[in-house]
């Protein structure tokens, strides 16, 4: 893209006293993001068809932030599945509600896929009631209510 300010995508981290730091340049198209309960580790997710990831980035007490690990890869998956890794929430437990191709990965914190759910449409984000029993889903044009079991 010609119109870019810069030659690089990055994950960006903003201080309490408003400074902003580079956190990543090396993730392709990075995307959502969201942080595991204790704000300890970051999980970003890569919106592109080549790399169809989620990385996991860890922070020492200290502050520094380490370099992103694979938490999962939807490479291999079939390409006629509609969406990319996109929007993401994390819940009071750690598990990981996800857009990507297909419909929504669920993960537990250790990266290990649980289930999925379905979608024929790209889902580009996901939002979970205060409650946690319900998942709202952005599909397409539509908005999906998923109700979940206790």
């Amino acid at each position: 893209d010609t119109e870019k300010e810069i030659p690089f995508n990055g994950v960006y981290r903003l201080t309490k006293k408003g400074r902003v730091t580079l956190i990543t340049d090396s993730l392709s198209r990075p995307n959502g993001l969201a942080f595991f309960p204790g704000g300890r580790r970051l999980l970003v997710a890569n919106s592109d068809p080549e790399k169809p990831n989620w990385y996991l980035f860890d922070i020492n007490p200290g502050d520094t932030i380490f370099p992103p690990k694979l938490f999962f890869s939807a490479a291999g998956n079939d390409k006629k599945l509609n969406g990319l890794p996109d929007g993401l929430k994390i819940d009071k437990n750690g598990n990981v509600f996800a857009t990507g191709p297909g419909g929504i990965y669920i993960f537990n914190e250790s990266g290990k896929l649980l289930g999925k759910l379905k979608l024929e449409n790209s889902s580009s984000n996901c939002a979970l009631s205060p409650d946690e029993k319900t998942l709202y889903i952005t599909n397409d044009m539509y908005v999906l209510r998923f109700k979940m079991r206790e």
